[in-house]
């Protein structure tokens, strides 16, 4: 830890890969996780010296671009009648996001797409034979921020969220960010983070992580989603380790409506 905390280390690029599985408290779900790749290239070397090291590019201001990929799934289970007929459900989700982060002395700016797509897929089998039917749903959601930044270590941005699909549900929401990392003892820092977007379907998100080193944080998050019918929201304890200033895991514990969720995740860089 001492030669982690009072030595610098630079880096051009970062991999971030991590899984996450869900259990679902219902009759219908067999199985359903996410696994998610990506890659940020920052376009000025990042330097993290005097603090988090998970948090150097948000303190040294450094623009990148990412890109990143997800796979989703969900699993039903097989449901059976009492004439012997079954029907079995799952659905594939691919998503692509292209983004960038740009920071010029104390302004911000933030922009991304995601590109999205939903495979379903039913099998019926009954006495008269089998069936198999398909469908496909595309989704884009995009999202445009612009910050200032009044200290060095505190962002607040605003901006817009959108998201167009194939079921006529296009959707433009009031979009609020803020993010604070500030040190709280020797060698100690705390990061306060939310996240909310309003519109036809409202969402916030808060998360705070106490640094005990540079190296090993443990953190606490919340987010709610409310579309006006019902409110989902999902509770999470999270931790990040590195091992080195080029290698990092961490996980995180998670429960909400009916569900837990387990996460493992590494990031490397070079």
């Amino acid at each position: 830890m001492v030669l982690i905390a009072s030595s610098s280390f630079i880096y051009n690029a970062q991999i971030d890969t991590g899984f996450s599985y869900f259990d679902r408290n219902d009759d219908i779900t067999d199985a359903e996780g996410q696994f998610d790749l990506k890659g940020t290239f920052y376009f000025n070397p990042v330097i993290a010296k005097n603090g988090p090291l998970n948090e150097a590019a948000f303190l040294g201001h450094n623009s990148n671009a990412y890109l990143s990929y997800d796979y989703d799934y969900w699993d039903s289970k097989t449901v059976m009648d009492d004439l012997g007929n079954s029907a079995a459900q799952k659905i594939r989700g691919h998503h692509i996001v292209v983004g960038m982060e740009y920071s010029v002395e104390q302004f911000y700016l933030n922009s991304q797409v995601d590109f999205g797509q939903a495979k379903d897929e039913t099998k019926i089998q009954s006495v008269l034979g089998s069936a198999k039917y398909k469908d496909d749903y595309d989704a884009t959601t995009y999202r445009a921020l612009v910050g200032y930044m009044p200290i060095s270590n505190l962002l607040l941005a605003t901006g817009i969220d959108g998201y167009q699909g194939d079921e006529d549900n296009d959707d433009n929401r009031f979009a609020l960010a803020a993010k604070y990392v500030a040190p709280v003892g020797q060698g100690q820092f705390i990061n306060l983070e939310a996240d909310a977007a309003w519109g036809d379907v409202d969402n916030i998100s808060l998360a705070a992580d106490y640094y005990f080193d540079p190296a090993f944080s443990f953190g606490l998050a919340y987010n709610i989603e409310d579309d006006g019918d019902e409110d989902i929201d999902f509770f999470s304890v999270r931790s990040k380790y590195f091992f080195n200033p080029n290698f990092a895991v961490g996980g995180a514990v998670g429960f909400g409506d009916d569900v837990q969720g387990f996460n493992l995740n590494a990031t490397l860089r070079f």
